[in-house]
């Protein structure tokens, strides 16, 4: 009996494994959750198709760091950024892994802008209609930054606000899985800002670990 317990225990630890409910070793266990804006959600027109249009997901990164280095990630700054430049995403995964949505899936988000993929001229400059965004709360290095926010700006970067955190990582899994899995995105169609627009975009940047997405 006790090898028959101990064999569906590892099934179980197994099965969590694979939906990807459970964290690292040492952790609880969690479930994707999202949460809608402090702000509700920003009506934004709906995509032709609706959700049979969306065949990329786009990453990001973004913070307040250019007006306030020493406090870059505060929420209300960053709705008030997309309000101010009239610009938004899908999702906003913030330092602590909490992910919020911002605009619904069957909507377009100005995420993406000017860009290009694969040569393929319906998608140039017009990937806001195929494409979810998520905005990571993170920022680049210096050699990215610097010429983004200005060299004062960026000396007041603190070393630890750079990059991206572990509950970021283990949220964005999540969140990519269940985006991924609904509307049947390939992992090939993961895309950054800058693979769009490389001659004007930096973001998720140089930081951005791949080795910890689960694709």
């Amino acid at each position: 009996m006790a090898v028959q317990r101990l064999l569906a225990l590892v099934l179980a630890m197994f099965a969590l494994l694979a939906v990807g409910c459970l964290m690292p070793t040492g952790q609880h266990p969690v479930e994707l959750e999202i949460k809608d804006a402090p702000g509700g959600l920003i009506a934004r027109p709906l995509r032709p198709r609706g959700s049979k249009d969306i065949r990329f997901i786009m990453l990001h990164a973004m913070s307040d760091a250019a007006a306030n280095p020493d406090d870059p990630f505060q929420l209300d700054r960053i709705q008030y950024i997309f309000e101010s430049y009239e610009v938004e995403a899908h999702y906003v995964i913030d330092r602590e892994g909490q992910i919020f949505r911002f605009v619904a899936d069957n909507r377009t988000a100005r995420h993406a802008g000017r860009g290009s993929w694969n040569g393929d001229p319906e998608l140039t400059n017009n990937m806001n209609r195929y494409a979810i965004g998520i905005e990571l709360m993170g920022i680049g290095s210096s050699a990215e930054m610097e010429p983004v926010i200005g060299a004062a700006a960026d000396a007041l970067v603190r070393s630890e606000d750079r990059g991206y955190t572990q509950a970021q990582y283990l949220a964005l899994n999540m969140l990519l899985g269940y985006l991924m899995n609904r509307y049947s995105v390939p992992p090939e169609n993961i895309l950054t800002h800058k693979d769009y627009d490389p001659q004007r975009k930096w973001d998720p940047g140089e930081l951005f670990d791949w080795d910890k997405l689960s694709l």
